[in-house]
């Protein structure tokens, strides 16, 4: 009895200290589900970019600006009502693969903080998840991520940034990377984009997948306890 007792004190405290996983640029491979985020909003193409994930009945991820959820409260919360995902783009998409001083790990989670504050009172949603600008993923970045208990969360497929590509080159190209697993980032103040989403979403579903919010498609709501 002792030792079966002390077999289950040994797993439990494996368990609970187990390392969780922070970074992630994609999910499983194994079903049909991929994800579409939005960085850089709440911006001039929100709205509509609402409007299509309303007609076509899908939930996405916005992954917002501190400063832009404080600049437009009303788009905000409209996503956050809309049953979408809110999420952290830190506050000023600033880049710290170019920021040398040593103070960047204050400066990194000043950046969450700000962001976690300004969005809270737009939305009234607490994100957990953070995409860094320019999808920096560095350890400091993934210690103060999960420091607060945020997830880190880059992407598999983008080009929406690409201002030499035309829409049809845009569709082609995020058509071809349709695959399980997938994390599309598109932006908020892409034109393009925002353009050929409604035909994106209806070749995604065309070839059986299902559109989910990163968190289901990672399946985070349980990794951290609350």
């Amino acid at each position: 009895m002792r030792y079966i007792l002390a077999l289950l004190c040994l797993f439990c405290f494996a368990f609970c200290n187990a390392e969780i996983k922070v970074f992630y640029a994609d999910g499983s491979k194994d079903s049909k589900k991929v994800a579409l985020t939005f960085d850089d909003g709440p911006g001039k193409a929100t709205e509509r970019i609402l409007e299509i994930l309303k007609e076509k009945d899908v939930k996405a991820t916005f992954f917002m600006l501190g400063r832009r959820a404080a600049e437009n409260p009303a788009a905000a919360k409209k996503a956050a009502q809309e049953g979408h995902e809110i999420a952290s783009h830190t506050y000023d998409h600033f880049n710290f693969y170019k920021y040398t001083e040593e103070d960047k790990n204050e400066k990194i989670e000043s950046e969450l903080l700000k962001s976690e504050k300004a969005i809270k009172k737009a939305t009234g949603v607490k994100p957990y998840l953070v995409r860094y600008p320019y999808g920096y993923a560095r350890q400091d970045a993934q210690d103060t991520a999960k420091k607060h208990k945020y997830f880190v969360i880059n992407w598999s497929f983008g080009c929406d940034w690409d201002l030499k590509l035309t829409e049809e080159e845009m569709y082609e190209k995020y058509a071809g990377a349709i695959k399980s697993g997938a994390i599309f980032i598109m932006h908020d103040s892409s034109t393009k984009a925002v353009n050929i989403l409604a035909g994106f979403i209806d070749k995604i579903k065309a070839e059986g997948y299902e559109i989910v919010t990163v968190s289901e498609l990672l399946e985070l709501q349980v990794k951290y306890k609350k």
